[in-house]
């Protein structure tokens, strides 16, 4: 099995004159592995436990469903542990350091170059980078990521921090001729598979991680129930809205438990219920629409993840 390597095509770029869980609803905890890909020693703190976090290493933290604060750098969020409707991994990145996931492709074609400059193009991406010194920007088949909590579901990777990308992979379908795969990389591990290609440049990437208070939240506390002026789907909702919020003073197995009645397929359908009770009335259906749509996109963009920040 042939791995075109498209490393050497990053040689090209750099040149100045350039050439081309089982039931996971059903659990009550989650385990995560804090990394600390830096060359200091960091401290986090979680729910007011300390952590002590060695340079270039990590720790396995097991987390109980609920709202956590997790403390770096005298900064804080507020986050919360859930259950993900499918098995899910991934890490958390106090430091907000750069990971990147670099997409390979293996194939069984000749004329490896053409094949590969046709197939990998859907994953180029414009990547800043600093080139003995200089800030430019070039396309590689990599999507640089520094979110604190760094979930699979939404970076797809077929290997991860630790494991090595291997030199072939077994084509299972008939008449298959080719497989990408996306490894997840540290940074320093990245620039050395770069090196180890031929790259001779002194490289680095710029580092730009932001205030905790400015990262993308999840929240359904400012929804306005009172917009709803059909008493029957007014109060429905309101019900619906205080389970929410009754829902993030449980943990473990009672937080699961309420959780997966939240996202049912029969509380959706009570919702809808209640929104045809005030179909009819002018302005009132569409009122209705709106709040129940924000919860929607809430609960669907976290359906699949065990983190995400919240107020």
């Amino acid at each position: 099995m042939k791995l075109i390597k498209h490393s050497l095509l990053l040689v090209c770029s750099f040149s100045l004159v350039g050439c081309f869980n089982s039931e996971p609803l059903l659990t009550s905890t989650v385990e995560r592995w804090i990394d600390n890909p830096t060359i200091n020693e960091i401290k986090v703190v979680i729910d007011g436990t300390e952590l002590i976090i060695p340079a270039k290493s990590g720790v396995n933290y097991t987390f109980s469903y609920g709202k956590h604060t997790l403390s770096y750098n005298n900064e804080s969020l507020n986050f919360i542990a859930k259950p993900s409707i499918f098995n899910n991994t991934g890490l958390i990145n106090p430091t907000q350091s750069n990971y990147f996931l670099y997409t390979t492709l293996y194939t069984t074609s000749d004329g490896a170059d053409e094949i590969y400059n046709k197939l990998i193009s859907k994953y180029m991406n414009f990547v800043s980078i600093i080139v003995d010194g200089e800030k430019r920007r070039i396309e590689m088949p990599v999507k640089v990521i520094n979110d604190v909590f760094i979930e699979r579901r939404t970076n797809f990777w077929d290997y991860s921090v630790d494991e090595p990308l291997p030199n072939s992979v077994t084509m299972h379908r008939k008449g298959q001729y080719r497989s990408q795969k996306v490894k997840l990389y540290r940074e320093n591990s990245f620039i050395e598979t770069l090196k180890s290609a031929g790259v001779t440049e002194e490289i680095s990437f710029p580092y730009q991680p932001r205030n905790f208070s400015e990262l993308k939240k999840y929240s359904i506390s400012n929804l306005d129930i009172n917009s709803i002026k059909c008493p029957a789907g007014r109060d429905h909702m309101k019900k619906h809205l205080q389970d929410w919020h009754q829902l993030f003073s449980f943990t473990g197995k009672d937080f699961a438990i309420a959780y997966k009645k939240l996202i049912s397929d029969e509380t959706v359908q009570q919702n809808y219920a209640s929104l045809n009770e005030c179909a009819g009335e002018k302005g009132i259906e569409q009122a209705y629409q709106n709040v129940m749509k924000s919860i929607e996109k809430m609960t669907n963009d976290t359906k699949q993840i065990n983190f995400y920040i919240t107020d």
